[in-house]
């Protein structure tokens, strides 16, 4: 969270109840709120790990739900109630997660819940989320791969399996990787990562995968001596970005850091440089260093919403900016705003007494902060699977947009074909050079901006 806001809004609250206000301004941003503020307000919950480790889940979520829900207030129609955010924090634990989602269920007044606490603690609220007839949205995190997604929650994250896919096409077509390894946390989350990874391996031919877990990530390192004795020639870390860092910073240590993929096919045990992949957690700011060339990691094109010139992601940085004080995303809280303005899209445009969940199936090709959502019955999800692909770490030559993000997208990592890109038609203006019309052929893949757009002879990506 942008701690320096946070305090200054906190200092700005009491303040005003010193000076006989009663309540905050719902314009202003300011710390979480635990219970609610007003009387007739519609709640979005929200509900996130905002301390411990895994702090970055909640502040990130929070940051981007209370914008949604500022914009949401400034379009109340006249005579109708306004929206307010109320934020528990679950501490990472799971069970304490389910209590909150039920507890916040239980408010007569909630009409959807934005999650960003453990995955496995949300289907045990359905339940909960049923009697209310209201709708969950899991920011982080993935359910619809391990078939848990039920009728009231929905998933703002990229499914593993296809971001498991975007890695396997790449490993096999573009690298010609044959021995893969993989690194995954002992929990139910790590589980989809291995399961979507042997799938999408074995989609594409590859049946050699060895897989190490670990309980805390002070084992990586131990686990990755053990793939270094099976000379894999890439290796794929699930987890969050502290675990993805430190595999990162043994490798480099160890004089095992990825150099190019002739090394990483040649790998022995003597000379070992495999490349490194991670899921979308490992874009964490700070996990890895601008030097890091090579190392990849998957994700919608909608993680690029903190510099993308695509106008849904500009309006969302510009409101993000002033509304934080002149402080920018890092591209995740675009997940929580999204999630926000649809179940604040599902109120405006219910009926009393109607399950929200039934009317959020009705979303589609609506864009808040990041790129179109598409919701129904059978849709869960608000991502599209042909816009999840591959971000990686530049080699010198191309200019990533900071140092503490340093990932651009790589071009033909969003292609199914390797030569034409995949993303959205009504994005080609704003992110090729020369497009052509949106009923055109798609563009080349090389002619894509803000990416890395070499070719598969590029000795490094």
């Amino acid at each position: 969270m942008h701690r320096a806001c946070v305090v200054a809004a906190a200092i700005f609250v009491l303040l005003a109840a010193c000076d006989g206000g009663d309540r905050p301004d719902p314009l202003r941003p300011g710390a979480p709120v635990s219970t609610p503020t007003t009387s007739d307000a519609r709640i979005i919950g929200l509900v996130g790990t905002l301390s411990g480790p895994n702090s970055w889940r909640g502040d990130d979520a929070f940051e981007g739900a209370q914008l949604a829900v500022n914009e949401l207030n400034e379009r109340v129609a006249d005579g109708r109630p306004g929206f307010e955010l109320v934020t528990r924090d679950d501490g990472g634990d799971p069970s304490l997660a389910t209590q909150m989602v039920q507890q916040l269920a239980s408010l007569d007044r909630t009409i959807g819940i934005v999650y960003a606490g453990p995955s496995e603690a949300l289907p045990p609220a359905e339940a909960a989320l049923t009697q209310a007839a209201i709708p969950a949205i899991l920011c982080y995190g993935d359910l619809y791969s391990a078939r848990l997604l039920r009728p009231h929650i929905f998933q703002a994250s990229p499914p593993m399996l296809w971001q498991a896919r975007a890695m396997a096409r790449y490993i096999q077509r573009d690298r010609g990787y044959r021995r893969i390894g993989a690194i995954a946390a002992r929990s139910p989350s790590g589980d989809t990562a291995v399961a979507s990874l042997r799938t999408a391996l074995r989609e594409q031919r590859i049946r050699r995968l060895r897989v190490f877990r670990y309980a805390d990530p002070s084992q990586v390192p131990d686990r990755l001596r053990r793939l270094k004795r099976s000379r894999v020639q890439a290796v794929v870390v699930d987890g969050s970005g502290t675990a993805f860092a430190s595999a990162l910073e043994v490798m480099r240590d160890r004089g095992n850091a990825y150099v190019s993929t002739r090394r990483a096919r040649r790998s022995t045990r003597r000379r070992w440089n495999p490349q490194l992949f991670g899921f979308d957690s490992a874009m964490a700011p700070g996990s890895v260093p601008a030097g890091a060339a090579g190392v990849v990691a998957s994700d919608s094109y909608a993680r690029g919403a903190h510099f993308l010139p695509i106008p849904s992601m500009e309006r969302f940085r510009e409101a993000f900016t002033e509304w934080w004080a002149g402080d920018e995303p890092v591209g995740w809280e675009v997940r929580a705003y999204d999630a926000a303005h649809a179940i604040g899209w599902a109120s405006r445009n219910s009926r009393p007494g109607t399950d929200l969940a039934l009317v959020l199936e009705l979303l589609r090709k609506t864009r808040f902060g990041g790129l179109n959502i598409t919701l129904g019955p059978d849709d869960h999800t608000l991502v599209e699977q042909a816009n999840v692909g591959l971000w990686v770490v530049p080699r010198r030559g191309f200019e990533p947009p900071s140092a503490t993000l340093p990932w651009l997208p790589l071009a033909r990592g969003f292609s199914i074909d390797g030569e034409r890109t995949a993303v959205a038609n009504e994005d080609w203006r704003y992110l090729f050079r020369r497009p052509p019309p949106p009923d055109g052929p798609a563009p080349r893949i090389g002619r894509m901006r803000d990416s890395v757009d070499s070719p598969a002879s590029d000795p490094v990506h």
